[in-house]
């Protein structure tokens, strides 16, 4: 099916979600959503679910459009935030068309800071990320740093390293061991593709290529800060422990 428009709603796929969940008593909804979540592959179809979700929360109105009238929660669901943030991340990321066009990019993350405030853990998750990029830019993690953040350290490393003098400079700055690491971080957060170009990069840097048979362009957009940070507080919703953050 083809999309119509950049908004939530606005495309054929997001108009037969609406219709399935308005078929569903109020009451169960939550738990329709929730497969959805679970299950769905479609970008359009999750983008949908989880505006549905974000209208029910504190910064939301934007998404309680008349087009979902009908299939409008009764009230916020406790955890279905969460489920919705861990959905949308991969859905949402490099290669799917939300990604490729400005004002889509927009609605996924006016979508992602509701989501993610729901849970109120923005400014903890910031500082996190924060002390993440101090422990990369050290080089290591004091002992005891929860797995999270240690992934988090190292993808930061090399991140800021592109982000900062190129993919050319990330390589000359970060031993292969360090970019190593940051391959096995972008596994973590669920960004496979980034994951897979990097090592690509790495291999063929260590056999000696020219630079300019590299994907260098590929690689840095796949890094886009964004990116990683939505992919970042997803992981830190769905497992708090590894950020050594409490359970909600």
């Amino acid at each position: 099916m083809g999309t119509i428009g950049t908004a939530a709603f606005d495309n054929e796929q997001a108009v037969t979600l609406l219709e399935e969940i308005a078929a569903h008593p109020p009451e169960q909804r939550a738990a329709a959503l929730e497969q959805v979540f679970r299950e769905a592959t479609e970008p359009d179809r999750i983008v949908a679910a989880a505006a549905i979700v974000a209208a029910t929360l504190i910064g939301g109105r934007q998404f309680d459009q008349p087009a979902a009238s009908g299939a409008r929660l009764p009230a916020a669901v406790p955890g279905l935030g969460h489920a919705a943030l861990g959905a949308l991340v991969p859905a949402t990321g490099p290669g799917s068309p939300w990604a490729r066009d400005p004002d889509r990019r927009d609605t996924v993350a006016a979508l992602t800071q509701v989501l993610t405030l729901c849970g109120n853990v923005t400014d903890e998750l910031d500082d996190i990320w924060n002390d993440a990029a101090d422990y990369g830019a050290d080089g290591e993690a004091p002992d005891g740093t929860p797995p999270g953040i240690e992934h988090l350290a190292s993808l930061l490393r090399v991140h800021n390293s592109v982000m900062g003098g190129g993919v050319g400079f990330a390589l000359e700055v970060n031993e292969p061991f360090r970019v190593r690491r940051a391959i096995d971080a972008l596994r973590y957060f669920e960004l496979p593709e980034a994951a897979a170009l990097l090592d690509d990069v790495l291999r063929r840097d260590l056999d000696g290529e020219p630079a300019d048979t590299r994907p260098d362009d590929e690689l840095t957009a796949l890094l886009d800060g964004d990116y990683l940070d939505r992919a970042f507080r997803a992981k830190a919703e769905r497992v708090p422990a590894d950020f050594g953050r409490s359970g909600r």
